[in-house]
């Protein structure tokens, strides 16, 4: 063999041996985003699962909390991140209805972001201040019929599914009660339990320890039975509002452009960590039900929530167009 061509044999196993090996995903710890603060309703599922997430995915799981406009601070920045799986967003109903309302969020849902998976869903309960004497909501709709537009409620902000029930509610029944918008459902809670407001919409996890204790009271939930949390608390459908029901779903995002095969990773450790009674046993804590999904579903039943919910903020008055 010539020296030339030993030279050019050299040559090549040596640039050979300096291209790296392509990495696999994960290969460094990944940061699951919270666009709420600590206790709110996203945030406890992203830590109820997120040990079981790390062990499915082979790296430590970094459970960050970037509040702000609902949870589209945190989404805005996702949709426009870098597309390698290192950041998920654990998003909200309030992805589907934000898009349709008057102030738009800075990103589209149905076209911002790689879908990745369905987590869980929880109802909202209807609860009063306890200084308020009422303990039903048949008691709660004859007071408010007394004094229109005197009783005050909370909920996590304009357009929230909160917001939307509380109106379902009024329609339904024929009464007035005052819309006191708050920057998400912790405040909402602690303006309940402070009584700047007498009534809350809220989901469960912000509100379920001050029912247990007897600061407020739990008059209604909006799921289709009776939650094993409030043994006793009728469901609206029963009650006031047939065929109502209504659930705040949780799913988790990546930035537009993840390739498939991430999106498919990380599908496949949701679901398997979702699968694990441990996982189960802390969402029942807080009257969660898990929910799983594959990527196609989850982004189908996201289109669907939207529509739904459109015609719903058409109906109080809120809706827009993108």
């Amino acid at each position: 063999m010539g020296i030339l061509k030993k030279l050019s044999i050299a040559l090549a196993i040596a640039a050979t041996s300096a291209i790296p090996a392509l990495a696999e995903y994960p290969d460094r710890p990944v940061t699951l985003v919270v666009g709420s603060v600590p206790g709110s309703g996203p945030d406890f599922l992203a830590r109820a699962m997120s040990e079981e997430l790390a062990a499915e995915l082979g790296q430590p799981i970094v459970v960050e909390n970037q509040p702000g406009a609902a949870g589209n601070v945190a989404a805005a920045a996702i949709s426009r991140g870098t597309p390698d799986g290192y950041r998920i967003f654990i998003g909200v109903i309030n992805l589907a209805i934000a898009t349709w309302l008057p102030a738009k969020p800075p990103f589209d849902p149905a076209t911002d972001f790689a879908f990745v998976g369905r987590v869980g869903a929880i109802p909202d309960v209807i609860a009063v201040n306890k200084s308020l004497g009422i303990n039903t909501i048949d008691e709660l709709i004859e007071k408010a019929k007394a004094a229109p537009g005197d009783l005050n409620y909370s909920s996590p902000g304009v357009g929230s599914m909160q917001h939307m029930a509380a109106d379902a509610l009024s329609r339904e029944v024929g009464i007035d009660i005052f819309h006191v918008p708050y920057k998400g459902g912790k405040s909402a809670t602690t303006g309940l339990l402070s009584n700047e407001v007498e009534i809350g919409f809220l989901g469960f996890p912000p509100v379920i320890s001050l029912i247990e204790s007897g600061d407020v009271v739990a008059l209604a939930v909006s799921s289709a039975e009776e939650s094993p949390l409030l043994p006793g608390v009728p469901t609206l459908t029963s009650t006031v509002m047939p065929g109502y029901v209504a659930e705040a779903w949780y799913g988790l995002f990546l930035p537009k452009g993840t390739s498939d095969d991430i999106v498919n990773t990380v599908n496949a450790a949701l679901n398997a960590a979702l699968a694990k009674p441990v996982v189960a046993e802390r969402f029942a804590q807080k009257g969660a039900v898990i929910q799983t999904s594959t990527p196609q579903e989850f982004a189908d039943f996201v289109a669907a929530e939207s529509q739904r919910w459109k015609s719903k903020l058409e109906d109080l008055g809120l809706a827009g167009t993108r």
